[in-house]
């Protein structure tokens, strides 16, 4: 499987990596995106993201980072799209990398990552806290950002959750 791409001037050292992602991880990686010469989506099998990050933190030790993670919710679907933002930098390898993993609604669970990046700890509690993914071993899953008395299991990002109240208008 080849990446796909209709962009030109992608540079040679991201080709190159981008396919040695593909051959070292084979059937996880479900397709590959170029969206920009220094921007990728790799869509992967679930629960193959930590694998796959923590080679990623090995190959680009010094070098790279985790921008965020994020959630996207396919209500219609029945999945929500686990989003890993991460950045790499080597020599003239520059690439913002996103990797992609479906995980049901119906029992949206995954590995933490914190172990291999700690900096994902604040992330992962805010995908909990707003989507209800749980992240299987983390050290600190619980609200940082919602209101103590916020009600269990009532997660405010989710598309089924209305939380819009009328406001009087006031002049």
């Amino acid at each position: 499987m080849a990446a796909k791409s209709k962009v030109r001037n992608v540079p040679e050292k991201v080709s190159r990596f981008l396919e040695e992602l593909r051959k070292e991880f084979k059937d996880k990686i479900l397709s590959i995106k170029v969206l920009t010469p220094i921007r990728a989506e790799v869509k992967i099998a679930r629960n193959s993201h930590k694998q796959i990050i923590k080679w990623l933190r090995d190959r680009f030790a010094e070098s790279s980072y985790l921008v965020t993670i994020n959630t996207v919710d396919y209500i219609d679907r029945g999945d929500f799209e686990l989003q890993y933002e991460i950045q790499l930098a080597e020599d003239d390898l520059k690439l913002h990398l996103t990797l992609k993993m479906d995980i049901p609604r119906a029992n949206p669970e995954v590995e933490t990552i914190t172990d291999v990046v700690p900096g994902a700890l604040l992330y992962e509690c805010e995908n909990y806290e707003m989507f209800g993914v749980r992240f299987i071993g983390h050290p600190a899953l619980g609200k940082v950002f919602l209101p103590e008395d916020w009600p269990d299991n009532v997660y405010p990002l989710r598309k089924e959750v209305k939380l819009i109240k009328k406001v009087k208008k006031v002049r």
